[in-house]
């Protein structure tokens, strides 16, 4: 005779966590990360090209980009203002 075991869902949850996949590293840590070696990299050594590249691509520079690219604000034009720009443009 099969026996029947029930188990709340909380358990069943915690039970299940260790089966997840870990998670991935963000791409823009992993970029962070190489550019803070090259940065190091560059400092230590005489290599010119390196430092060259570094100057363009400045770590802090590159990661403010990523942080304020979407916060442009665009503004709304109200339905009056749209229809007059319309109706202007067509006449």
């Amino acid at each position: 005779m099969p026996q029947v075991v029930t188990v709340s869902a909380t358990t069943a949850a915690y039970a299940m966590e260790a089966t997840k996949p870990p998670q991935r590293v963000p791409r823009g840590t992993l970029v962070e990360e190489q550019l803070q070696v090259f940065a190091e990299r560059a400092a230590k050594g005489d290599d010119f090209r390196l430092r060259a590249i570094l100057t363009v691509v400045q770590p802090p520079a590159l990661s403010l980009h990523f942080l304020t690219a979407g916060q442009t604000k665009h503004e709304q034009a109200t339905l009056k203002e749209a229809l007059a720009a319309y109706l202007g443009s067509t006449s």
